[in-house]
């Protein structure tokens, strides 16, 4: 059985090794556009710099249960999280509001999982209740409200996002359950397993989520070129704006 911080080690050369790939299939797009894949390799690489910090035992604490919780993962899910959401909303053409909800969702079903981790019972149910409530809504206004925005867009855009929006939903379900059966909190999980569980999952998500993105040369040249024709190119934000996929004339709530 592999030791959990030689895990951690394989994991992070992994995602290093995606992240040059990606970088590589990026540096082979057209000169114009390369700079709006480059998300593409960064939540691959964030997310290699967090195995790099739990190999090395990095921003470790201690659980409620008193079992360790590396952390540096979670940084790279506050980071990436919002990352992966603006792109899936940006293929959609979601509005601003609906993206600053999926923003704010996301971040509070990871940030009230982390906190349950370190509350005694009955506050980690509390935790809990949070946890679950947030990934509800956030699930709820990626299947109903931008679903619907999506299908304003090409074909190509609708297709790509109903992929996206899969992966995102699934692994995110994925995690809630690895969450809740680990050895922080019910322990169902041994050490290994659940480690070796959370690793196939975090490298699943980015690597299957880049190899869509990229792949999807028609919808992404959609979304480039009213990126750029709206000017947000321009802003320095990298092509991932929230303000350029609004319209005002629909209701946000669609």
């Amino acid at each position: 059985m592999i030791p959990e911080l030689q895990l951690y080690r394989y994991a992070f050369y992994v995602l290093v090794a995606a992240t040059v790939g990606f970088l590589v299939w990026v540096s082979r797009m057209p000169t114009g556009k390369r700079r709006y894949y480059l998300p593409v390799p960064i939540i691959c690489g964030t997310l290699a710099l967090g195995y790099f910090g739990m190999s090395a035992e990095l921003l470790t604490a201690t659980a409620a249960n008193g079992q360790p919780m590396p952390m540096s993962r979670y940084v790279d899910y506050f980071i990436t999280t919002p990352v992966m959401i603006a792109i899936a909303g940006l293929v959609a053409g979601a509005s601003r509001r609906q993206q600053v909800a999926m923003f704010v969702f996301g971040l509070g079903w990871i940030g009230a999982t982390v906190v349950g981790y370190f509350l005694e019972p009955p506050l980690d149910s509390v935790s809990t209740l949070v946890t679950l409530a947030s990934l509800v809504v956030l699930i709820y206004l990626m299947v109903g409200p931008v679903t619907k925005r999506s299908g304003k867009q090409g074909g190509e855009r609708v297709l790509l996002y109903g992929k996206l929006r899969n992966l995102l939903i699934l692994i995110w379900v994925f995690y809630l359950v690895l969450g809740i059966a680990s050895r922080q909190n019910l322990g169902l999980l041994d050490a290994f397993s659940g480690v070796f569980l959370g690793v196939y999952i975090d490298v699943l998500t980015r690597v299957g989520f880049g190899v869509l993105v990229l792949r999807a040369t028609d919808a992404t040249d959609q979304v480039i070129e009213q990126l750029q024709s709206s000017g947000s190119g321009d802003d320095g934000s990298g092509g991932v704006t929230l303000e350029k996929s609004d319209d005002p004339a629909v209701d946000p709530a669609d």
